[in-house]
């Protein structure tokens, strides 16, 4: 709304300032049709006419495994989520606006009817060009489509009367009735926007001035035309039609005595070519990606330079890191040398098969942190990938315990959700009965408490790989969606659809906050 305010009001200006009473008379009417137009559509454009490079952002998650120095009931402290719902402003505004759309539609299609009855009791002179109809009612002469409306007199003045009907022929043969109600949609329909409301009356305005031009080039005497619009100028006609208005009386009188307009019309007009030119850009552009972008700043689908793929199973004191078999001890040389062999690591990739516990995964966790690799993407046969980024050790970069980290939050704010050995699943003090549940619950709690909702994880070394990638990635998905809520709610478009200032703006309304900590005998959870 605000983006066709803008285009409007600028379009508006710049009729105003070079083109009004400056250029002939039926270019100003199509240019202001034209503006009314374009204020609607420009904003509605989406043109991939703007370079950009994709940009990915990881937002830092507070995680990774806790130990006895946690506590578990502080892990899995119940958390009371607010029942009560927001007020719903968003729909009570669009009712609103809906509800005034109506009603003015509603008096746009009074005033037509109003018209067809006053034509329908009237005494109708077909001619070739339009039909006379005459009524006692019709005390000022108007138009509307092809029908002339005049008063029905017993002596009229012949010569008075072929001046009102040319000037209304006029209205007629430039289809001023069209315009008339194509503007009065589109007022109706963005009835908020003032300069619809100002186009409205400008527009009356040309199409007067140019009816009276064409009248006068029919060769009737100014004096004598002045003198008729005086005698007609007190009367009723509706809002749609075209009629000898007194307010613009004195307007149109002095509009009479000025010189043809056109001179340098073309030049005028090739000024707006810029501003229509600067709108595009300004509210019709987007971004054109140069790469598939992932949907979120979190989003885990990243072509990553180099990703070292580990396979991880129950039981198991070897891992499969790249296809080949290394010994958990032997690992962090392993690696090492891999690294340095081959360069630069952008993520680690870890796949659990389903009997593979919680217990093997920390220690591979524990290892890839020793040797700064904190990037990791969990992945399972079927699913998408989830990507995390786990904190370096306590002390490194000002990293905490997690403990530490949470003093002094509101625990209001934390969703604790545990996993225990058996792979059932805790969210505050609710039992979680499918996926479904855990979806719901932790949308319902992200909804009441972002920006500031926490989710902590935690995890036994009993629990099973399957289950704890199926919370993360249900975790993900309850911030997907509820992000993708609030981007048709603010902008109307999906998530998938916003530009990259829209994502950051909706990202910080609901940042990704989820922390780890795992009940075992090793050493407490760090989080930054």
């Amino acid at each position: 709304m605000l983006e066709v305010i803008v285009c409007s009001g600028l379009l508006l200006a710049f009729y105003q300032f070079l083109l009004a009473r400056k250029v002939p008379y039926r270019a100003a009417r199509r240019f202001l049709l034209a503006s009314a137009l374009l204020s609607l559509l420009i904003p509605a454009l989406r043109l991939p006419i703007l370079p950009a490079e994709t940009v990915y952002l990881t937002i830092p998650v507070g995680a990774e495994p806790a130990g006895p120095s946690a506590p578990a009931a502080e892990a899995a402290a119940p958390v009371e989520v607010a029942a009560a719902e927001a007020f719903p402003w968003n729909a009570v505004l669009a009712a609103l606006y809906g509800a005034v759309v109506v009603l003015l539609l509603a008096v746009l299609v009074r005033n037509l009817v109003r018209i067809r009855r006053l034509r329908q009791a009237s005494r109708l002179t077909p001619l070739r060009d339009y039909t006379l109809a005459e009524h006692p009612r019709v005390q000022s002469p108007f138009s509307f489509w092809r029908t002339i409306f005049l008063l029905r007199e017993e002596r009229p003045d012949a010569n008075q009367r072929a001046m009102i009907v040319a000037h209304e022929a006029a209205h007629i043969r430039h289809r001023h009735s069209r315009d008339k109600v194509a503007l009065g949609v589109l007022k109706a329909l963005c009835w908020f926007n003032p300069f619809f409301w100002m186009m409205e009356r400008m527009l009356s305005e040309v199409q007067e001035y140019e009816a009276d031009e064409d009248v006068l080039r029919a060769g009737y005497s100014v004096d004598n035309y002045r003198l008729a619009i005086f005698k007609q100028l007190f009367g009723y006609y509706p809002d749609l039609t075209s009629g000898l208005s007194h307010s613009l009386t004195k307007k149109r009188f002095t509009m009479m005595n000025q010189a043809p307009r056109g001179s340098l019309s073309w030049l005028r007009f090739g000024a707006a070519l810029p501003l229509f030119a600067g709108l595009l850009i300004a509210f019709g552009a987007t971004a054109r990606p140069a790469s598939p972008a992932p949907q979120s700043s979190d989003q885990a689908l990243v072509e990553h330079d180099k990703v070292i793929r580990i396979e991880i199973s129950s039981g198991s004191e070897v891992v499969q890191v790249d296809g080949e078999t290394v010994a958990l001890k032997d690992l962090k040389p392993y690696l090492e040398n891999l690294i340095s062999t081959e360069g630069p690591v952008q993520c680690i990739s870890i796949l659990g098969d389903e009997n593979a516990k919680m217990g093997i995964l920390n220690d591979v966790k524990d290892v890839l942190r020793a040797i700064g690799q904190l990037k990791i993407m969990y992945t399972a046969p079927k699913g998408p990938a989830v990507e995390r980024r786990m904190p370096p050790p306590v002390g490194v970069n000002g990293t905490v315990t997690l403990t530490e980290a949470l003093q002094g939050v509101d625990r209001n704010n934390i969703l604790p959700v545990r996993i225990n050995s058996s792979d059932k699943i805790l969210a505050g003090t609710t039992v979680i009965i499918d996926d479904q549940h855990l979806l719901d619950l932790s949308k319902e709690f992200i909804r009441d408490h972002a920006p500031k909702a926490i989710l902590t994880l935690q995890m036994d070394r009993g629990s099973s790989y399957s289950t704890y990638y199926d919370v993360q990635r249900l975790l993900k998905q309850a911030y997907d969606e509820v992000r993708d809520e609030q981007a048709r709610s603010q902008y109307g478009k999906p998530l998938a659809e916003l530009t990259r200032d829209e994502l950051e703006t909706v990202w910080m309304a609901f940042p990704l906050n989820i922390a780890e900590a795992e009940s075992t005998n090793r050493p407490q959870s760090r989080v930054r």
